[in-house]
């Protein structure tokens, strides 16, 4: 038997959860290129390195959602999820991963 929610951050968990994961699945149906688009729409900042790239993909996963104070960042498993002691990590299309390892501007030098 599940517990009952013991605090607000509880009750606003499955709401946000859901609109992220939704946001997620929406996202990871495009190919590579049509997720870089949608990222330089919705976060209108460069991706010329891998950290300003990992940034602006949660600030369009979570564009336009209210987030209730849960912060973001990422994690070897996926999107972590965090609020105060709660933490929370959402799996992530491959799509995501060979858009932050491969962006423009990629971090790693060319072989010689």
């Amino acid at each position: 038997m599940a517990d009952r929610p013991h605090d607000v951050t509880d009750l606003y968990l499955a709401p946000v959860l859901l609109a992220v994961d939704a946001r997620i699945e929406e996202l990871g149906k495009l190919d590579k290129d049509g997720l870089a688009y949608q990222v330089a729409l919705a976060s209108d900042s460069p991706d010329l390195t891998r950290h300003m790239r990992e940034e602006a993909l949660i600030r369009t996963i979570t564009h336009l959602i209210d987030t209730q104070h849960w912060e973001f960042n990422w994690a070897p498993r996926g999107l972590r999820m965090t609020h105060d002691a709660h933490t929370f990590v959402l799996g992530i299309p491959a799509v995501f991963l060979h858009y932050l390892g491969d962006g423009p501007g990629n971090d790693q030098q060319p072989p010689s």
